[in-house]
């Protein structure tokens, strides 16, 4: 679910965008970003993720499955463009499909501005605990 759509309750035509971010994920990882429970760390999919592309592990997404057979490179940029479209700000979904077919150049991804919630004020939310942050991390991640 969108974050502006869960924070705020507005719906935008960049929704679309993150939900296919989380779709391209899912695909890449084998999957399912509802069903997602690999420790207590991770809410979902797209924390986990996030935590592999900070510490520069992304690659260990990719579903098991695949063994080999896959090109690396374009699977790298399909985890690229995945979390430029679950960020803030997002692209246009017509920017998506150029960078996906290598027409547009996929903006450098700085890992310490990757966050799911980047962007959004939680002040609006009484109080600003961890179990208060889990619970919209919950929300974003899962659609509650």
């Amino acid at each position: 679910m969108a974050p502006e759509y869960a924070l705020y309750g507005y719906l935008t035509y960049k929704a679309d965008v993150y939900s296919f971010g989380v779709v391209a994920l899912e695909i890449v990882s084998g999957m399912n970003n509802v069903k997602f429970r690999r420790d207590e760390n991770f809410v979902c999919l797209l924390d986990w993720v996030l935590y592999l592309q900070k510490n520069g592990d992304i690659m260990e997404m990719v579903d098991p499955r695949l063994g080999s057979a896959f090109n690396k490179k374009e699977v790298v940029r399909m985890i690229n463009v995945a979390l430029l479209c679950t960020n803030h700000p997002r692209p246009a979904m017509s920017t998506v499909v150029s960078m996906l077919e290598g027409k547009t150049d996929i903006e450098e991804l700085d890992p310490s501005r990757l966050s799911d919630q980047e962007g959004y004020e939680l002040a609006s939310f009484n109080g600003s605990s961890s179990e208060t942050k889990s619970l919209i991390s919950m929300d974003l991640c899962v659609g509650l």
